[in-house]
């Protein structure tokens, strides 16, 4: 169906409710209608799959996504601008972007042309794609909320991971002196060193403090990025400098977790929650526009180009979210139209 020469319907892949919960399958969607003030209209090339998309699908993430019926999946997008509305001046039609933008596994979405970032001239967009969350995400992270300094130790928790190979390469970066992670394996360990990282703990039975300890001194890690959780925080507290800085992003292995209040606060200590779920419109934009700012995107493009593990086209999107599941991977799995 055709009007004035323009598709009014567009193909997508959409979360759908069934009798047994929540599927994905490829349907068709009305076509966005007309950019507003502020927005741009993306041709998406390609998507990443994130954790919280998989939570989407599985309802413990914004489910009220699919409570009254079919939902177009996707968290992010990069693709080419093929439209901008009033007011916007950052964008412009002919543009590689990468946006964080719902509802982005489609061949157009519509967002806000502030949740847009350039793609780096090298970059492809499969790399945009795999860049755009873990990006805003770290930076986030490590800047607004631990307000990493140069010379400063960083610990990052989930190391392997799509989000956490970024924090591994921002926090480099970002002049951190000593850049540790964490992994339940040590077979990505070559990959994680290539990108940044000075040293990668297997946490044993006994934890991971000895470890850490070992690398960084007594003095202790300044910034711990922690996409594990709960298990984790009576060790993050331990390995922790005074005046250190705890940020969790992740909650992997569990919400809940013992705190020392008396180590906590001799060592006074800040706990900081970082998530985006519950930032207005501009908040998010404003994330957006301290990586625009403050990342030099272009100029380090090779430093912080994302660890793309595998990519898959948009009809197995749901093995995609499966295979991340397994944890198998490096990196991100993305989703690209061909």
């Amino acid at each position: 169906m055709v009007a004035y020469g323009v598709p009014v319907t567009m193909p997508a892949i959409l979360l759908e409710p069934t009798d047994h919960g929540t599927t994905l399958r490829r349907g068709q969607v009305p076509r966005p209608g007309p950019v507003g003030p502020g927005e741009v209209r993306i041709a998406v090339r390609a998507v990443s799959v994130n954790r919280a998309d998989v939570l989407a699908r599985t309802g413990s993430y914004v489910t009220n996504v699919v409570r009254t019926g079919p939902a177009v999946a996707g968290m992010d997008a990069a693709g080419e601008v093929l439209e901008v509305g009033d007011a916007v001046r950052t964008v412009a039609v002919g543009d590689r972007v990468m946006a964080l933008a719902a509802g982005s596994l489609a061949a157009e979405v519509v967002c806000p042309a502030a949740t847009t970032l350039p793609i780096p001239s090298g970059w492809s967009y499969v790399e945009g794609a795999a860049a755009v969350v873990g990006l805003v995400t770290e930076h986030d992270a490590l800047v607004r909320a631990g307000r990493l300094a140069r010379g400063e130790v960083v610990l990052v928790h989930a190391a392997a991971s799509g989000v956490g190979t970024q924090a591994v390469q921002l926090a480099r970066h970002l002049g951190a002196r000593l850049v540790l992670g964490t992994s339940r394996s040590d077979r990505h360990a070559g990959v994680l060193e290539g990108i940044g990282l000075d040293a990668l703990v297997v946490p044993g039975e006994g934890g991971f403090v000895e470890q850490v300890v070992a690398l960084a001194g007594e003095e202790g890690v300044d910034v711990v990025v922690d996409h594990v959780g709960g298990p984790y925080l009576p060790d993050n507290v331990r390995v922790a400098a005074l005046g250190g800085r705890l940020v969790d992003v992740g909650r992997l292995g569990g919400a809940t977790g013992t705190l020392d209040l008396e180590e906590f606060a001799r060592k006074r200590l800040e706990l900081l929650g970082c998530t985006f779920r519950t930032r207005t419109p501009e908040q998010r934009a404003a994330a957006v526009a301290a990586v625009r700012d403050g990342a030099d995107l272009e100029a380090a493009a090779d430093v912080l180009r994302p660890v793309v593990h595998a990519t898959y086209v948009w009809d197995d999107a749901l093995a995609a979210q499966e295979a991340l599941l397994r944890n198998e991977h490096v990196g991100k799995l993305v989703l690209e139209t061909r």
